[in-house]
């Protein structure tokens, strides 16, 4: 009854020339249950930031960010708590409330309290020269835990600079997983000090070193950290190996782009840089890549033995004997192994979360849950951001094409579970991840091209329940985030035209 009264009151207010409530604020990702009300709480200069024990350093990065005190006191507070998991469940959820002069963010874990106040920030509106949050209560939490985006370092180097941009944004998107693809053919782009030839050759661009160093990394990682992001390492192995084989030939295959794994000695190398790498990433995990190997062997007598005394027959088969004595090693520094979805080919152990990105071997991800693997999905028709966006655009010519261009509204349409996963299957899925290949995108500004806005729209499928999504309500709401991206110096596509900076003839 009281719906009904309020109902006919606000029609009447419109009848009458009223002017309408102000539409809510264009969240990204929309949260989960939101309950908007009359009025709002002023943020102003004299607005405090207050959190205790493990909240206060989030209050500290809220009141950074939103230019505030960080102390106790003042007319209007915002108030950042830790409460037991009996009152929220998932260390990613939280409650937000705004009411009065109060805005109230609580979570179980200092996870949750960070996502919180991403939300916040984006209800923070400027009127005039005032601040203002509407009034509003909101439950929120993610549907998958990992929430990733893989940078490409080894085709083309980018800095630490570069990646901490990249970290914000993440981290105000709500996405949780950086991953670093740190080798390849192209270049090898991590210091390991036991095998400096890895750098002095290996990392060389028109005969300049391009790397990181590890002060650099451990940087990174710790500004990552502090925004709740993990940084994952991938080091190629067997294959896209060619920079490693220019510094260290003896470990390699002929033609010097594949691991040789007849070889005792390259065991001794991988544990000594796999050593170094798991030094200097705290993540569980480590990954291997272990894709696109091919008949690197062929023709090698020193393979054709290790397939006669192991009873290897195929390529996979050698594949499979290689990544096995990887994970062992892995394994055996305290770390997860990961790898592409080439590795059920090459029957890994089910220890190995797999990365499916082979958009036509469904078959193969199938394999991989039935398996007992875990499953971090990638496909490259729907999350390679080095496609092109739209008819005409610039990006990389391969199967991803195939789907047409890879758009906001091709992304939205996907539903990353295949609707023939058992339950415990679906449990299986940790998250998806988008994947920015850097063959052919050698600047900043055109990786900040590629990347924005699609970032926006990985978080929503992330983030966000199962279900229908409507494209142009989203684009809606994505307006007001391109114009702030690039306020903030990144170059985000608004539309086709942007894209003819990039295209060349």
């Amino acid at each position: 009854m009281v719906q009904i009264v309020r109902g006919l009151l606000i029609l009447l207010a419109l009848c009458l020339g009223a002017p309408a409530a102000a539409a809510p604020p264009a969240l990204i990702p929309m949260p989960l249950a939101a309950v908007w009300h009359d009025g709002e709480v002023r943020i102003g200069a004299d607005t405090v930031v207050e959190g205790r024990g493990e909240a206060a350093s989030t209050a500290d990065y809220l009141a950074r960010e939103l230019g505030l005190k960080s102390k106790r006191g003042g007319p209007s507070r915002i108030q950042l708590s830790l409460v037991p998991t009996s009152k929220i469940a998932n260390p990613e959820g939280y409650y937000l409330r705004a009411t009065g002069n109060e805005v109230l963010i609580e979570a179980s874990d200092p996870r949750g309290l960070f996502y919180g106040a991403q939300t916040l920030r984006q209800l923070v509106t400027t009127k005039s020269a005032s601040r203002t949050v509407p009034n509003v209560e909101i439950n929120d939490s993610p549907r998958f835990r990992w929430r990733g985006l893989l940078i490409d370092l080894g085709r083309h180097f980018f800095g630490k600079q570069t990646l901490f941009k990249i970290i914000d944004e993440m981290a105000a998107y709500k996405l949780n997983v950086l991953k670093l693809h740190l080798t390849d053919y192209q270049g090898w782009r991590l210091e390991i000090p036991a095998y400096p030839k890895l750098t002095q050759v290996g990392s060389l661009v028109d005969g300049k070193p391009q790397y990181l160093t590890t002060a650099d990394v451990r940087e990174i990682v710790q500004y990552a950290a502090e925004r709740h992001i993990m940084v994952v390492p991938e080091i190629e192995m067997p294959g896209h190996a060619g920079a490693a084989a220019r510094s260290y030939p003896e470990f390699f295959n002929k033609t010097g782009d594949a691991f040789n794994p007849a070889y005792p000695k390259t065991y001794d190398f991988v544990r000594g840089v796999l050593a170094e790498v798991a030094r200097l990433f705290p993540a569980p995990y480590v990954d291997f890549a272990g894709d696109e190997v091919g008949d690197a062997w062929e023709g090698m007598a020193d393979v054709d033995r290790l397939k006669a005394e192991h009873g290897l027959k195929t390529s996979n088969d050698v594949q499979a004997y290689f990544g096995r004595r990887v994970v062992a090693i892995i394994e055996g520094l305290g770390k997860r192994p990961m790898a592409w979805d080439d590795q059920v080919d090459a029957h890994a152990p089910n220890s190995v979360v797999i990365q499916w990105w082979r958009r036509d071997k469904p078959e193969v991800l199938k394999t991989a849950a039935k398996e007992g693997h875990d499953l971090v999905i990638s496909p490259a028709d729907q999350l390679y951001f080095d496609y092109h966006q739209g008819p005409g655009e610039p990006g990389a010519p391969w199967e991803g094409n195939k789907g047409g261009p890879q758009s906001i509204g091709k992304m939205l349409a996907w539903e990353p579970i295949p609707g023939d996963f058992t339950p415990e299957e679906s449990s299986r899925v940790l998250g998806i991840e988008a994947c920015v290949w850097t063959e052919f995108i050698a600047t900043e500004r055109y990786l900040q091209f590629m990347t924005f806005p699609r970032l926006l729209a990985l978080s929503e499928i992330a983030w966000r329940p199962k279900g229908q999504r409507d494209e142009a309500e989203f684009t809606k709401r994505l307006e007001p985030h391109i114009e702030a991206l690039r306020a903030r110096g990144i170059n985000a596509r608004r539309g086709e035209w942007d894209a003819y900076e990039f295209i060349t003839n």
